[in-house]
């Protein structure tokens, strides 16, 4: 009876335990799934714009176009925690000012913006929430 009674208690106890556990981090990957989500509907709403070009010539559109889908990542990383923040924080740092950067010839900053949203990926995917991100097209001298 005694064997039971202890091996009935051990259960109880590591059910409750692990109910504890299993809560502690639930919080910050479902809010980072969110961002996760939102960077990928942002990166792509960009690589779209970059990729079709000015319609009608219109480059002012096309560039005031491009500078708010950029301005969409700056409060994902605010939004974020752990290494999804990092990451994203990274990307809006290298970002140029003027967004026609992302798409010259030879692009540093179009290239650091593709390494910089895998490595955004990579961190979603290891917190949880794997994201798949359209081709940034970078051109090539």
């Amino acid at each position: 009876m005694r064997p039971t009674l202890i091996s009935a208690v051990a259960v109880i106890a590591l059910i409750a335990l692990s109910g504890c556990s299993s809560d502690s981090g639930s919080e910050a990957s479902s809010a980072n799934a969110d961002v996760c989500t939102q960077f990928a509907a942002a990166h792509d709403d960009l690589t779209e714009l970059s990729a079709a070009g000015p319609v009608d010539g219109d480059v002012d559109k096309w560039t005031a176009d491009k500078d708010a889908a950029i301005a969409k990542f700056t409060p994902l990383a605010d939004q974020a925690s752990g290494d999804v923040q990092s990451a994203i924080q990274s990307l809006t740092a290298a970002l140029p000012q003027d967004s026609l950067e992302l798409a010259e010839p030879g692009s540093e900053s179009g290239q650091a913006f593709v390494d910089n949203s895998a490595a955004v990926a990579s961190s979603c995917e290891s917190d949880g929430t794997a994201i798949t991100l359209a081709e940034f097209p970078l051109q090539a001298f």
